[in-house]
């Protein structure tokens, strides 16, 4: 292949240029007037009452964790094959993160083993779509519903997906405790560079995460301060181009859609393959496809072909148990034992809407050779 195909490529141009100038210009590079755009139009987009900007997807769930009070000895149930950064949050606030094992065919946590690992000392669950799948929303909502439990959603792979025509990440039903977040970084479906939202729907915890957004403050005009807060925010700069980002969902979307429709057409008949067991009623926008293989070693072979070249294609997450620092309860291997068979053959393919054609054809030209 002669061109480079990169994994992750934003999708950026004039648009962007044309609002960061329009934000450099107004000389408001730190708070503005974009930034409170952004909050408004991801309001409305998202469905939800209120949403909060923050300069990156790990520090909006460190800043939940923190309006939450999470302590010492308080546990928040997790998947065990996951992205790492919200469990290193969970770490640094001195909890614990109880691990439930994921499904072998959605590569999502299982709603029957987040049952099992409640505890007296659970505080919440913790939700995160893998690659863009989608988890059992409606059986995990019941679950923290039933229990009294707060749920914290990752919508970061997942964003702009929709689940029975809403997007997921939306309003949910006044009985649940809910707050959704998602990063907004370069490599995701819509970008700030870096940076990431909060949702939700309940004004008292929104104000709460306001204060501590801004050092835990109260009264601006007079350095009046009533909570321990930090620096959060994001820049308007930044949110200038998270608001000419917003203008292109719809062509987001479509190429996305029809990116996850190519992959699964191209690659339904291979049996060396298994693809990822999709929700029904759902409109996925993946950050990136995962294909699971049915052997390490051709997993590894193409990963290999693919990437001689250029980084075409990354190997998948590694399940959680694999990583010592993270110093976890020494659970029973069954806690695991999804998350370990997949972390050996699932590898993610690009889902960035510069791909062409021609890009797609080579990378199912490979992935089918094996």
């Amino acid at each position: 292949m002669k061109n480079k195909i990169n994994f992750a490529e934003p999708n950026i141009g004039n648009k962007e240029k044309k609002y960061l100038n329009k934000a450099f210009d107004s000389k408001w590079i730190a708070k503005g007037a974009y930034v409170n755009l952004l909050e408004k139009k991801l309001s409305k987009l998202m469905n939800t009452k209120y949403s909060l900007t923050v300069n990156n997807g790990t520090n909006a769930f460190l800043l939940i964790l923190l309006s939450l009070k999470i302590k010492k000895g308080d546990e928040i149930i997790v998947p065990s094959f996951c992205y790492v950064s919200p469990i290193h949050m969970i770490k640094l606030m001195g909890a614990t993160p109880v691990v439930a094992d994921v499904e072998q065919n959605t590569y999502q946590v299982d709603p029957k083993n987040i049952i099992k690992k409640i505890t007296k000392k659970t505080k919440a669950i913790l939700m995160i779509h893998n690659f863009g799948g989608i988890c059992n929303i409606e059986k995990i909502e019941n679950i923290a519903r039933k229990r009294k439990l707060f749920l914290i959603e990752d919508i970061s792979e997942t964003l702009l997906s929709k689940f029975k025509n809403k997007y997921v990440g939306t309003k949910s039903s006044n009985d649940i405790k809910k707050i959704s977040f998602s990063s907004l970084h370069a490599t995701k479906t819509l970008t700030t560079g870096e940076g990431g939202f909060i949702t939700l729907n309940n004004k008292i915890d929104y104000i709460k995460l306001m204060q501590i957004r801004d050092h835990g403050i109260k009264d601006s005009s007079k350095y009046f301060y009533d909570k321990i807060g930090g620096n959060f925010r994001l820049s308007n700069l930044l949110a200038a181009i998270g608001c000419a980002q917003l203008t292109k969902v719809s062509l987001i979307r479509r190429k996305k859609i029809f990116l996850n429709n190519f992959y699964n057409m191209n690659f339904k008949n291979n049996k060396n393959l298994i693809l990822q067991n999709e929700e029904k009623n759902s409109e996925l926008v993946k950050w990136g496809f995962p294909v699971q293989f049915r052997t390490k070693s051709n997993k590894n072979l193409v990963l290999k072909k693919l990437n001689k070249s250029s980084t075409l294609a990354r190997p998948s997450f590694l399940s959680l148990d694999q990583m010592k620092h993270l110093k976890l309860n020494k659970n029973t291997k069954q806690d695991f034992k999804n998350s370990k068979f997949l972390q050996d053959r699932i590898l993610i393919l690009p889902m960035h809407t510069k791909l062409t054609i021609n890009n797609l054809k080579y990378i199912c030209k490979i992935v089918n050779s094996v």
